[in-house]
């Protein structure tokens, strides 16, 4: 048996082993009064707002028929709301109700103070073990069943409930790939600013702003997480939040771009409008898209 065949049963063990200890599958997990399959309903829909049965089905990666059944409870519970979709007579749509909200933060509660005891005694280094390992294991099956031509990437505008992700994304892209210091990279809390996020389930791989300087909307604070370049998901970020400025915010944008992002404005129709210079080792130009210019 080789090496890596015997990493892969030795985890599947542990997995199943911690799944068990941790008492994940029992009908009161973790003492919240919520199933796991409840828990992570309850909590898509808290932190989404308004969702479809099929969102539901696609980002929770869960069969439609289980899925049905623990609506069915949550609904019974008075813990969710189901109505048809104005936009789509065809769809469900839930939404959190007060009791669910209150059975949420219990589940929440009860949760921290099981993983408290679990964790009793470990130090940091340890915790800091656990938390890396587990990490990188839920990115790379998540990368594992990452589809970037399918529904599950989405681009909106941003929660408050995501804004700790983009925060933490946006300093890890800007501060240490690109050099650039931690105090240039937050939007003046003073000017009118809007954000879009590209998010496939509850991940954010991307976000883009808009910000306006005395009468005019500057593009940028553009990224992609690293680990999902490639995919046509920056070009597709950059499309959907023009066009809701395009139709909804200003007649036409600048940008201060850095070389990636000039060849995507470019294919929308962008214009240089001065020389380029360099910004902390790497070259930046301005440009300019208007409304009546913009292509997709």
């Amino acid at each position: 048996m080789s090496e890596s065949t015997t990493a892969i049963s030795n985890i599947r063990s542990e997995l199943r082993y911690l799944i068990r200890e941790l008492g994940l599958l029992d009908k009161n997990c973790l003492n919240s009064n919520l199933s796991l399959s409840q828990a992570h309903i309850l909590t898509y829909v808290h932190r989404n707002g308004s969702t479809s049965f099929h969102e539901l089905a696609l980002q929770l990666n869960v069969q439609k028929a289980s899925l049905s059944r623990t609506l069915t409870t949550l609904i019974d519970k008075a813990y969710l709301s189901v109505e048809l979709d104005p936009a789509d007579k065809r769809q469900k749509i839930y939404q959190l109700l007060p009791d669910g909200k209150a059975a949420l933060q219990h589940a929440n509660r009860s949760a921290d103070t099981a993983f408290a005891t679990f964790l009793n005694g470990l130090g940091n280094d340890q915790l800091d073990t656990i938390e890396n390992g587990l990490r990188t294991l839920r990115l790379n099956a998540f990368k594992s069943n990452f589809q970037p031509d399918g529904f599950r990437v989405k681009v909106e505008r941003l929660s408050p409930n995501y804004q700790h992700e983009v925060d933490t994304l946006i300093k890890h892209v800007f501060n240490g790939e690109q050099g650039i210091p931690e105090e240039l990279i937050p939007l003046d809390p003073d000017q009118p600013y809007v954000w879009w996020v590209a998010r496939c389930g509850e991940y954010v791989i991307g976000a883009v702003a808009c910000w306006e300087i005395d009468g005019e909307w500057h593009w940028g604070r553009y990224f992609i997480d690293a680990n999902f370049r490639g995919f046509g998901i920056g070009k597709k970020l950059a499309a959907e939040s023009l066009s809701d400025i395009f139709t909804n915010i200003a007649d036409y944008i600048v940008s201060d771009a850095r070389d990636a992002t000039v060849a995507i404005l470019n294919q929308f129709g962008a214009e240089v409008t001065g020389k380029t210079v360099d910004f902390y080792g790497a070259p930046v130009t301005p440009m300019r898209l208007a409304k009546e210019d913009f292509v997709t």
